[in-house]
């Protein structure tokens, strides 16, 4: 009997570690799918935004909070991998370090030398800037390595300077003969590696190897400038530019997908998996697409807006100003009907500057996706499926006065950090006197979410 008893006890506590090594297996492959962007949490759902009021009821508490860095517009900002740290560059060269718990701000020490100082170019006609001057010591572009090694920074003076995120030390920079021929727009690590990815106004992607400190090879076939760049873990690169075209870049088989967009230069783009990406461009509209289809699956027209600042199109609608009562129509070009509401947000400066398109942000591995424009509001979105594909669901928005120039999601989702400025990322079109420039931070407020995967 005893021995029946001990048999039984074995048997359990057997299946019970089999249980035990089924779900370790399962959480290790799931997390490794995640982060090749082959699988996504759902969290979007779980989002729970406050009232978004009207531009006269807006108060401090609403609104972020706030963190003052330069004197002129923030670029481009980047997250440290555990989130307790952002990185912010701006027009006029500076970079920050931000603790994002104590909001204690460190300016990087840096000093032009002969090794950083900007070397004068003989351009040709077709690279010269008119409307898109940028100074020669503005910063436009930042990234760190997913270890928190290297932080890469780049902008008008054509070179990538890799600095110590950690001690704030200046380490060399990467360029002369073989770096671009005018600015650098764009800098992404791929996941997991210290490669590194910059696009630039010469129409060029580059690649770049840290760890030899090293120039690899050079990416041809944009027509125009190189606007925006992104990769993920896998050796695919996404970059889009003013020749209305996304491009993704296949670095081991050294060939690449055009993707041709309905409207005007598409100034941003982020991958959601490793095959979908989202763009925001100068017309105001919002697509999503995937790299199976050459065409966007969906486009948003004019997401930031009518005409009249903060009115925002949903369903052929104003929307109104309670969060969480929009939603966004498939491939919709909504009619552009006069209202009397007032705008809701922040506040905007107005004009066709106010829609256009200047940050999109995802949330790494999630389905929550970010947008920001002049129109007062940093819009949410969740990725959905639809008809022919993947749409954007509007979700709300967060009050955000200024132009947004750069957005990053925490890796939980628990908040967001927006570069903003007075000005645009790459040019002086309109200025927004009433904006400040530096970084907003937004508390999101995620539903608990019960262990059968309802909420509570």
């Amino acid at each position: 009997m005893r021995s029946a008893e001990a048999q039984a006890d074995s048997n359990s506590d057997d299946e019970q570690e089999a249980g035990a090594q089924d779900s370790l297996g399962q959480l290790l492959k799931d997390n490794a799918m995640q982060a090749a962007g082959y699988l996504q949490r759902k969290i979007a759902h779980q989002l729970e935004l406050p009232e978004l009021r009207t531009v006269s009821g807006m108060d401090a508490s609403t609104s972020g909070r706030f963190i003052r860095t330069s004197k002129m517009a923030v670029t481009a900002v980047c997250l440290s991998s555990d989130d307790r740290m952002a990185y912010s560059v701006s027009k006029d060269g500076t970079i920050f370090a931000h603790d994002l718990e104590s909001g204690k701000r460190t300016k990087f020490n840096w000093q032009r030398t002969e090794d950083n100082a900007h070397e004068e170019v003989g351009k040709a006609e077709w690279m010269k800037r008119k409307a898109r001057s940028i100074s020669k010591n503005a910063l436009l572009a930042v990234a760190i390595s997913s270890d928190d090694r290297y932080l890469a920074v780049g902008g008008g003076d054509n070179k990538v300077h890799i600095w110590d995120p950690t001690s704030r030390q200046y380490i060399r920079s990467l360029g002369g003969g073989t770096g671009h021929k005018d600015i650098i727009t764009g800098l992404a690590f791929r996941d997991g590696t210290h490669q590194l990815f910059s696009c630039g106004a010469d129409r060029a992607v580059k690649i770049w190897s840290l760890d030899d400190m090293a120039y690899v090879d050079t990416l041809f076939g944009h027509q125009s400038e190189v606007l925006a760049i992104d990769v993920l873990r896998q050796e695919r690169v996404v970059s889009s530019g003013h020749d209305h075209t996304c491009r993704v870049w296949k670095i081991a088989e050294e060939s690449q997908l055009i993707f041709r967009a309905y409207g005007m230069a598409v100034d941003c783009c982020k991958y959601i998996t490793g095959t979908e990406w989202v763009t925001g461009a100068s017309d105001g509209s919002l697509a999503m697409w995937s790299q199976t289809k050459k065409r966007p699956t969906s486009v948003l027209r004019r997401a930031h807006g009518y005409p009249n600042p903060g009115l925002g199109p949903v369903n052929g609608q104003v929307a109104n100003s309670l969060n969480g009562h929009a939603a966004a129509a498939e491939e919709s070009s909504p009619s552009f009907t006069t209202t009397d509401a007032e705008p809701v947000g922040a506040g905007s400066v107005g004009g066709d500057a106010a829609s256009w398109i200047g940050a999109v942000g995802v949330c790494k591995g999630t389905d929550l996706v970010a947008s920001g424009a002049g129109d007062g509001v940093i819009r949410l979105w969740q990725v959905a499926d639809g008809k022919v594909g993947k749409v954007l669901k509007e979700l709300g928005g967060l009050p955000a006065r200024g132009f947004v120039n750069s957005l990053q999601f925490s890796k939980s989702g628990k908040f967001l950090v927006a570069g903003m400025g007075q000005e645009q990322r790459l040019g002086r079109w309109t200025r927004d006197g009433a904006a400040k420039n530096g970084l907003l931070v937004h508390q999101l407020n995620l539903k608990p979410q019960s262990p059968l995967g309802g909420q509570e």
